[in-house]
């Protein structure tokens, strides 16, 4: 997650940047200062069939989801392993009836839930419940205006609920985010979204890219070209400067695309100078780009542990058959703790590692069959990174990943 206007903010105030690392010391801390940010699937059902989503969830509940005795008892385990943030997510995390309890629980263990949803089954009575239960944040996917999205996402009135939900949200006092997961097919509604963010009173307007996994990797066509995607990042920039300088709006975050932190950098550089740029590279190398596997690992509905929610194919651990301080000590943590060491192609020269990191390994591995090949999807140029030019396709190319090589090849890695 990149906090673009946080960084933006930081550059027209001429800040050393010292407020937003206090505010949030886990963002900007080493990849062994705490425990990692946990994402649960809780369930793999879903009352919506998205066709890009990456956990590629079904319609009816499974018998290998943990049970709530299992997810009660791993809840005491992540606490014990000094786990502080748990995203409950699914499928449709409010299918699974013992959520609140499980988000009681996580909270009476100094455990900070969160919850991100489709929104469509949040009202006053449901937005109360959670608030009672201590979530304090809830994000809420919605990819494009009604007609749209009611298609995109397989529900009739969906967008209408979605929204409904996240005014309720607002209203019971928890921070709340519309996320939109950016393809060729919804693009030109960003603009149009950001003034429905704006309309429902979000606190932040998340803005994601496609990952090749799950369903994603069926619609990885319909990724933007690299073109496209620095034309809807510059707006998006400009939007957040323009929110920070009325002081209104949504705060602007993108994720999915790490290579987002090389590109802020170079605008901020443009529009205010060397001089008030060097304290943003200085958090974004302390933000130290994709962190899978060291700040944040997720774990599905079966117990599977991942280095993030999108890499199926690497499993670190099952918590019905090791502890989950056993699965921390998985030897993959210190591989990606020394990835920069392994990164091949442009990403292993590139003169902005250590901001980004080689972004996602997830669509490295989809297209290339190698966790360590460069990121497709990077929106930097060749020039801009210090490289030579290569070969390798972009985002930019009509390549398509290899049929199954999303599954194939994580047991290599895991």
């Amino acid at each position: 997650m990149l906090p673009v206007s946080d960084f933006i903010e930081v550059a027209r105030s001429r800040g050393s940047g010292e407020a937003l690392r206090a505010g949030a010391p886990r963002r900007f801390a080493g990849s062994g200062e705490h425990a990692p940010v946990i994402i649960w699937n809780v369930c793999m059902h879903c009352n919506m069939t998205c066709p890009h989503c990456y956990a590629a969830a079904v319609s009816e509940p499974s018998p290998t989801d943990l049970s709530s005795e299992e997810a009660l008892g791993l809840l005491d385990q992540m606490a014990a392993c000094g786990v502080k943030i748990v995203i409950f997510s699914g499928g449709e995390p409010l299918l699974r009836g013992d959520l609140l309890d499980l988000m009681a629980h996580a909270k009476s263990l100094g455990i900070s839930p969160q919850l991100s949803s489709n929104g469509v089954l949040i009202d006053e009575k449901v937005a109360a419940a959670l608030k009672e239960r201590g979530v304090d944040y809830v994000g809420v996917s919605v990819d494009g205006m009604r007609d749209f999205n009611d298609d995109y996402r397989g529900m009739e009135g969906g967008t209408e609920a979605a929204l409904r939900g996240l005014r309720c949200a607002k209203a019971a006092g928890m921070r709340t985010g519309l996320r939109m997961t950016l393809t060729s097919r919804n693009v030109a509604q960003l603009p149009e979204m950001i003034e429905v963010a704006r309309g429902v009173e979000v606190d932040r307007f998340y803005v994601s890219h496609l990952v090749y996994s799950g369903r994603g990797f069926k619609v990885s066509d319909e990724d933007l070209t690299r073109d496209v995607a620095r034309e809807t990042l510059t707006r998006l920039f400009e939007i957040a400067e323009r929110n920070l300088i009325a002081d209104e709006g949504p705060r602007v975050t993108t994720g999915s695309n790490d290579s987002d932190g090389p590109f802020l950098l170079r605008w901020i550089e443009a529009r205010y100078g060397a001089e008030a740029a060097a304290p943003v590279e200085e958090l974004l190398v302390q933000r130290g780009g994709n962190s899978a596997g060291e700040r944040i690992l997720n774990i599905d509905a079966r117990g599977r542990v991942h280095p993030d929610q999108f890499w199926r194919a690497a499993v670190l651990g099952d918590v019905r058959k090791q502890s989950f301080a056993e699965i921390l000590e998985h030897p993959m943590r210190d591989e990606l703790r020394g990835r920069t060491e392994r990164l091949t192609g442009r990403c292993a020269d590139c003169s902005y590692k250590p901001i980004c990191r080689g972004s996602h390994r997830e669509r490295a591995l989809a297209l290339y069959r190698d966790p360590w090949a460069p990121d497709p999807a990077c929106v930097m140029e060749d020039a801009e990174i210090g490289v030579v030019s290569t070969a390798q396709p972009t985002a930019q190319s009509t390549a398509q990943p290899a049929a199954g090589s999303h599954e194939n090849t994580g047991k290599e890695v895991a």
